[in-house]
């Protein structure tokens, strides 16, 4: 190989990686990233053997593209490691929870429900709830709680409890 090749080879991959990190800086805005943080988790016993946990959120796009929620679910894994997923309360239900039970305290919140939107580059708060066939002890003594966001088109968000 002359000289002269090997300086026109090294030029040529500059060039194409220039145009292959430029594609991808442009490009960042149109691929779907959801970030987000749990703000507040409250439990309560509903009786011996099963609890409500209702999880407060903030969630932000990143994107340009809109996120739009097909489900939201909540998982927690106990403290000696078993992994329990909680049935959704709806938000139909949810007004009659915080009136039953008031140890709860207030809403803070919206209820998430499937088709809320969240555009490009905003970030909005919700709530959550679940009822788990834990006993409350159980609950409180969780090691990790994970919220899951899927979207309309298949993207899948969890967000940890920190």
């Amino acid at each position: 190989m002359t000289r002269q090749f090997v300086v026109f080879l090294a030029i040529g991959l500059v060039v194409v990686g220039i145009v292959i990190a430029l594609t991808m800086v442009g490009n960042r805005g149109s691929q779907l990233r959801l970030d987000g943080k749990v703000l507040k988790v409250r439990v309560i016993g509903t009786d011996e053997k099963s609890s409500i946990v209702v999880v407060d959120f903030r969630a932000r796009n990143e994107a340009q593209v809109p996120f739009m929620t097909r489900e939201g679910l909540l998982k927690i894994t106990t403290g000696d490691g078993k992994e329990v997923g909680g049935d959704p309360i709806a938000r139909s239900d949810m007004d009659r929870v915080f009136d039953y039970y008031k140890l709860l305290g207030p809403k803070f919140n919206e209820v998430l429900i499937s088709r809320d939107q969240i555009a490009g580059g905003k970030s909005i708060d919700r709530m959550l709830a679940a009822r788990f066939d834990l006993p409350s002890a159980d609950v409180e003594g969780r090691k990790n709680l994970t919220l899951t966001l899927n979207d309309s088109d298949g993207a899948s968000f969890t967000f940890t409890e920190k």
